[in-house]
């Protein structure tokens, strides 16, 4: 394989050049990694290309250049490389290195949401979860978040519970909340507090909302450090504790100034 490389064989080059790379099967030398993977990237190795964007676009072993990352992470996604047709599609949703375009952006990213790329899946919801197609802002959240992706689940726990996009369906969102929040996702640790706090789409229990708004708080979540501290100062399903809702209301205070919080603390 490494003589096939050195004599021009543009697949050899492009496998030869990973290997170096990772350090696989050969002495790992991303100088010369990067010769390999530019050689196949110039004939066309979609795979080359890729590997040698991302990298570009990481200065993993060669100086960062956003903009020669992005060209050849073009190349690829061109020829239909899911991951760089995620990539690139994020980059241009970003105008990271490349002109921004959404338009762009959204051929991409369907094309590797498609390809059931998860990450692309969850961003090309979100771009259409702020149009006129929040139906198919949910097809997608929903195919990313049955495959365990957190935050497409807390999206869609959103959706079902106001009923934006979908039939407003309480308790299909608090299911989805739960997943999201036991994967650790400060955001849907919040809105599952909430519900439960309120008895929205699950029983009311308010010692089970005290957990997940520390659990957001502990991440630095805002509003749950609020309602965190106002439930330990009125001992509100959790033993009163004037000590920590001060902390609580303290910490919320000084991360976005709420003038209620700051008051009390």
């Amino acid at each position: 394989m490494v003589e096939a490389a050195l004599a021009g064989d543009k697949e050899s080059q492009s496998i030869v050049g990973m290997w170096l790379l990772q350090g696989e099967k050969v002495e790992q030398n991303k100088t010369k990694a990067a010769e390999l993977l530019s050689q196949a990237a110039e004939k066309g190795v979609k795979e080359a290309q890729y590997n040698l964007g991302m990298m570009l676009i990481s200065g993993d072993g060669v100086p960062q250049d956003l903009a020669a990352g992005g060209y050849w992470m073009e190349k690829a996604a061109v020829q239909g490389a899911p991951m760089a047709e995620y990539f690139f599609g994020m980059m241009c949703l970003e105008g990271d290195g490349v002109n921004q375009s959404t338009e762009q952006a959204t051929t991409f990213l369907r094309s590797a949401a498609e390809k059931g790329i998860v990450d692309a899946q969850f961003s090309l919801g979100m771009i259409l979860l702020n149009s006129e197609e929040k139906q198919w802002a949910a097809h997608w959240f929903n195919k990313a978040a049955v495959q365990g992706e957190p935050k497409s689940q807390y999206q869609i726990a959103r959706m079902f519970l106001f009923g934006v996009g979908l039939a407003k369906n309480e308790q299909t969102a608090a299911s989805w909340a739960s997943s999201a929040a036991n994967s650790g996702l400060a955001e849907a640790q919040h809105l599952m507090g909430t519900m439960l706090l309120t008895g929205q789409g699950v029983a009311q229990n308010k010692e089970w909302a005290v957990h997940w708004f520390e659990e957001a708080a502990k991440q630095g979540h805002v509003d749950a450090q609020y309602n965190l501290g106002l439930m330990l100062e009125s001992g509100d399903g959790v033993p009163q504790d004037e000590k920590q809702a001060a902390y609580w209301l303290s910490q919320a205070a000084q991360a976005d100034g709420k003038a209620e919080a700051g008051e009390r603390s």
